[in-house]
């Protein structure tokens, strides 16, 4: 449109500054730039139907422009016009593919749309706006930099699941607006999707160095060490963010969370046990008593969990967590009987309940007791949940004892390959492979049993079984 805004320069130095003049007599119905520069003062002044119709006289005059009407579709798109914007933007594009200012509009009212998961036209499917957005905004964008469009299209780009491609586009827009919070989030967001924990662990608490004081980016922090299993990390971002905003009280939740999957049991539990006492949150909470109960348990504190297992039962009798953390309690108090019931009333409640069916056949398996029966039990939960590597080793426990070495071997050493950090999978595997006179493997095995989590492990008894492993080598 280079003779149009030529046209437009001539005009506006010939006009007084902040009046738009009418075209001299006879020039009218050829000068379209006459009416782009009207159509433009007329908005700056409020008179928006004027200005629609200023730019519909410049398009009628020039209607091969693709300009004049990607100016019309941004005049829509600033009184939140959308269906207008999008025909005008797409009437630009139609004259012009690589039209930027109307690739521009398109993409952004989309995006738009996008985000409120709202159909603009009747019986259209929000979920194919990303791409469209997308599309238009590529072409948009061109080889230069924008922030506004880059963060649009990053943004796009992690809903999408294009993490790669986010990554670049928010990195550019976090290093040129380093106060600009939403985009280090979202760009932390990219970097874990494309599988870099790390890169978006080091973008999060370089935020917090400048704003240390950002609820948004700690709780983002806590949500990364959560996906990445860094469960101490993660109690430790949490309780940051709990100092920031006390009044949250899902944090604690997920606090005690990560506390409980750290290993951190006696600090769940009070942690658990101040928020319950504090008023805050509902004292019934089935969650918040499911987990006293279980950092109780853990805590070796078995009269109190056992206690709070009991109480969830009796005030949530539908909510299966409350058996499930009782026959949990009764077998570390070694009433394996009433542990025995509490999974059998789980079953019957609901016969495909996984966790239940798994325990119960472990339960089994681990004292040596109708090992056919635990066999049966651990092959239905996972019928449910097929590679569970929890069931997986319930499974080959079975088999080792019922002394079935070939088929132990399969599901035992799946199982510690996916939980390598389990100690009682990898004493399994230590058992298993010693049995089969693979010392060296044994061994290794209760390495890294007593080098895991340690839960439920006599660390003095795997110590023996290395000297004893060592030797036969």
């Amino acid at each position: 449109m280079q003779h149009l805004l030529l046209s437009a320069l001539l005009l506006a130095t010939a006009a007084p500054a902040g009046a738009a003049q009418p075209a001299p007599a006879g020039t009218e119905r050829e000068d379209a730039g006459y009416y782009f520069l009207l159509a433009r003062h007329l908005e700056s002044v409020g008179r928006v139907e004027e200005a629609v119709t200023a730019h519909q006289k410049a398009i009628a005059l020039d209607p091969g422009s693709a300009e004049l009407r990607a100016e019309l579709a941004g005049l829509y798109a600033r009184q939140d016009n959308a269906l207008e914007a999008v025909a005008n933007a797409e009437a630009a594009i139609a004259r012009d593919g690589s039209n930027q200012e109307a690739n521009r509009i398109l993409g952004t009212v989309y995006a738009a749309f996008a985000e409120r998961r709202q159909p603009m036209r009747p019986g259209e499917d929000p979920a194919t706006y990303p791409a469209r957005a997308i599309a238009a905004l590529e072409k948009a964008r061109g080889a230069g930099f924008d922030v506004g469009l880059d963060f649009v299209l990053g943004r796009l780009y992690v809903q999408t699941g294009a993490f790669e491609k986010a990554v670049p586009l928010l990195a550019r827009v976090v290093e040129n607006q380093p106060s600009l919070v939403d985009a280090a989030i979202l760009l932390s967001t990219a970097q874990e999707g494309a599988g870099h924990p790390e890169e978006a662990i080091a973008t999060v608490e370089k935020v917090l160095r400048s704003n240390p004081g950002s609820f948004r980016a700690q709780m983002r922090l806590a949500e990364i060490y959560e996906q990445d299993e860094q469960w101490n990390e993660a109690a430790d971002a949490l309780a940051k963010a709990q100092a920031l905003n006390p009044r949250a009280s899902m944090i604690a939740r997920r606090r005690a969370v990560a506390l409980l999957s750290a290993g951190r049991a006696p600090e769940s539990r009070d942690l658990l046990q101040a928020t319950m006492a504090s008023g805050r949150v509902e004292a019934k909470d089935p969650v918040l008593l499911y987990l006293l109960a279980e950092s109780q348990r853990q805590s070796k504190d078995l009269d109190a969990a056992l206690a709070s297992a009991q109480k969830l039962i009796a005030d949530h009798p539908e909510d299966v967590r409350g058996l499930h953390v009782l026959s949990l309690v009764l077998q570390d108090k070694g009433d394996l009987q009433g542990a025995e019931r509490a999974l059998r009333d789980l079953i019957a409640r609901d016969p495909l309940d996984a966790n239940a069916l798994n325990s119960l056949g472990y339960m089994l398996a681990e004292r040596g007791e109708r090992l056919d029966e635990a066999v049966a039990l651990v092959q239905r939960a996972l019928a449910i949940e097929p590679g569970n590597p929890s069931y997986l080793d319930s499974l080959g426990w079975a088999y080792f004892q019922q002394g079935r070495i070939d088929l132990a071997d399969p599901p035992l050493t799946e199982a510690a390959e996916k939980l390598t950090r389990n100690s009682v999978v990898q004493d399994h595997l230590g058992d298993l492979r010693f049995k089969q006179r693979r010392f060296a493997d044994a061994a290794a095995a209760w390495e890294r049993a007593l080098g895991g989590d340690g839960q439920s492990i006599d660390r003095s008894k795997i110590q023996s079984k290395i000297r004893e492993a060592r030797g036969r080598m």
